[in-house]
């Protein structure tokens, strides 16, 4: 292989986040459990609307009512792009019911792409789009403030003064200029719109595929006074423009190519004095692949270091903490045809293919010195797109749960075949489900038993519940909070959210108005000595064109929000986000970003 056939492969590292909880159906579908195959039918309603022979399920009173139609813009326009008054500061003055009087100095933070356009051309993927953050702010006087602002870039910055596509993107938007423009360039634009976390007193926005950037916690204006510290320390200079790959590690020849680091856009919380996240190079020469698990302070000072690596592989887009472990699993991909990215002819993931006959691995990698990690293989293969940010050991297992795709799904992974394109149908404005061809994101846990270096199951924990975006209770991991889609495999938009307690498989479910599409679930744990936590989410109402926050109380969850606080305009559908609890204008409390 040569440089530049790894340079394309190790740029593909950005998988993106989004894969949400959306997608289809058929009549019957085999599952596939650890070693136990079941027969589940879906929920299909003879009766219901076909469009291009997919069934679409029209229980409105469970699921909701809605026309995905993107002329019609109702899930279409959750991912239609963020108004120009959403780049604003305002007191929030439409709120129903009354704001909890304990999250007074508690900043809610969420990012996501928020522009997908430029001088009329519509970018090629929503995960392309431009990195929006939007803050609210609960005040001493009982008011909520917002403020919203786009991660200005240099790429941004650029591309909105010209108002043209300047850069290469990771999921299939490329510069102007058609072929020639982007034959060889290996430049991708950072659009910085995964993930938003305050830490140390210092926010930044994330995206996996490039560096951190600073923001203003108040006003979320990008700083432009970058000292090469906190999470960007060791990813090289801040004038990197190809990051991911080495090839001298850090040496003259990545400084002459401009080369360095990335580092994670899933940093977890785990206490309130310490952060954990991975800063990850690949070296071009010899394929391995190393990930520098860093655990930082409360100040961003590095407590400890930890390194990993392993060869022909790709980054993970998320990993997990236990308090022996650091975990990811590594997805299993097929071979790729980089000389149509190098050419400009493809982006990254356009030339990525699902390996379906690979079995999936796992690795385990001790925190302390003295243990060797372990690496495990699933008897199958599977996609993990999320993981819960801080798993439990007990005796002497180490139990971590996931959502991702079971690839062994003959109705979106055709098995007489090797590979699958890695993104399927899921392309361009939105998640369409019409064509049937996005696989339903599903929660899984894996349970391994470390010193004996074997998985003792991996299954479903509520078989055909279509749910994403994990989170947890500060206090109490084994209560995870999920957008929910449908049951049965059904796929459709998240409409609804989800509590499972992981340790009794218990399910609580709560299902928002029609035409209001749900998200991740940030619990903010509660003051004063009160039990439970309160629940900050944003619902995209498209019958009302606005996103709406919604505040619901952990002890009462499936009666719904005790408080909405509705915005003057939309936010596009977002990906990631996190909390920061201020007292006297310092960060005491985070949350994991899950």
């Amino acid at each position: 292989m040569n440089l530049f056939n790894a340079v394309a492969i190790l740029l593909s590292l950005a998988l993106g986040e989004s894969f949400s909880p959306h997608h289809p159906t058929s009549s019957q579908v085999v599952r596939k459990n650890s070693a136990v195959t079941e027969l589940a039918s879906s929920a299909v309603d003879t009766s219901t609307t076909t469009v291009n022979n997919m069934p679409w399920t029209m229980n409105t009173e469970k699921y909701g009512e809605y026309d995905n139609d993107v002329q019609h813009v109702d899930w279409g326009f959750a991912y239609s792009s963020t108004p120009p008054n959403a780049v604003d500061s305002y007191i929030i003055d439409d709120v129903e019911g009354e704001i909890p009087s304990d999250l007074s100095g508690v900043t809610f933070y969420k990012a996501g792409p928020g522009n997908f356009q430029r001088d009329g051309r519509q970018y090629e993927h929503v995960l392309d789009g431009d990195g929006f953050v939007f803050a609210i702010k609960f005040q001493e006087d009982g008011s909520a403030k917002y403020t919203g602002r786009f991660v200005e870039t240099e790429y941004f910055i650029e591309e909105q003064t010209e108002d043209k596509i300047k850069y290469r993107n990771v999921f299939g938007t490329q510069r102007d200029g058609g072929v020639l423009a982007n034959a060889f360039d290996l430049t991708l634009k950072n659009v910085a719109n995964t993930n938003v976390l305050q830490w140390g007193e210092r926010l930044y926005a994330f995206w996996e595929a490039g560096r951190p950037y600073e923001m203003n916690p108040d006003t979320l204006e990008t700083l432009r006074s970058v000292t090469e510290d906190g999470p960007l320390k060791g990813l090289g200079g801040i004038d990197c423009k190809v990051r991911g790959i080495t090839i001298d590690e850090g040496g003259p020849i990545d400084n002459i190519v401009k080369a360095g680091k990335s580092f994670t856009a899933h940093p977890h919380v785990e206490d309130e004095d310490t952060l954990i996240g991975f800063k990850i190079e690949t070296n071009a020469q010899t394929k391995f692949m190393t990930l520098e698990f860093t655990e930082y302070d409360s100040k961003w000072n590095e407590k400890k270091a930890t390194s990993f690596s392993v060869k022909d592989s790709l980054p993970p887009h998320d990993f997990s903490v236990s308090k022996s472990y650091y975990s990811f699993f590594d997805n299993p991909y097929g071979e790729m045809d980089n000389m149509r990215y190098l050419i400009g002819l493809k982006a990254p993931t356009q030339i990525m293919q699902l390996a379906l006959r690979q079995p999936t691995k796992v690795h385990v990698v001790p925190r302390s010195k003295g243990q060797d990690p372990v690496t495990v293989e699933l008897d199958h293969s599977y996609f993990c797109i999320h993981l819960n940010g801080l798993s439990e050991e007990k005796d002497g297992k180490l139990y971590l749960y996931s959502t991702g795709w079971d690839l062994t799904d003959e109705r979106f992974f055709p098995q007489s075949q090797d590979s699958a394109p890695f993104l399927g149908a899921w392309g361009g404005a939105y998640p369409d489900f019409t064509r049937g061809k996005v696989p339903p994101s599903l929660l899984y846990e894996t349970v391994i038993d470390v010193e004996k270096g074997t998985v003792v199951s991996h299954e479903e924990v509520r078989p055909g519940i279509v749910i994403e975006f994990p989170t947890q209770e500060e206090d109490k991991p084994n209560m995870m909070y999920l957008a929910i889609a449908a049951e049965e495999y059904t796929s459709l938009p998240s409409s609804g959210l989800c509590r499972i307690n992981t340790e009794t498989r218990e399910m609580e479910t709560w299902w928002a108005d029609n035409k209001q599409f749900t998200h991740e679930v940030v619990p903010v744990k509660k003051q004063n000595g009160q039990p439970g936590s309160w629940l900050l989410t944003p619902l995209y109402d498209a019958g009302k064109r606005r996103t709406t926050i919604a505040i619901l109380d952990s002890e009462d969850f499936s009666s719904g929000p005790v408080c909405r606080l509705n915005l003057k305009h939309h936010v596009t559908y977002g990906l990631h986000g996190s909390f920061a609890r201020q007292s006297q204008s310092v960060v005491s409390d985070s949350l994991p970003a899950l």
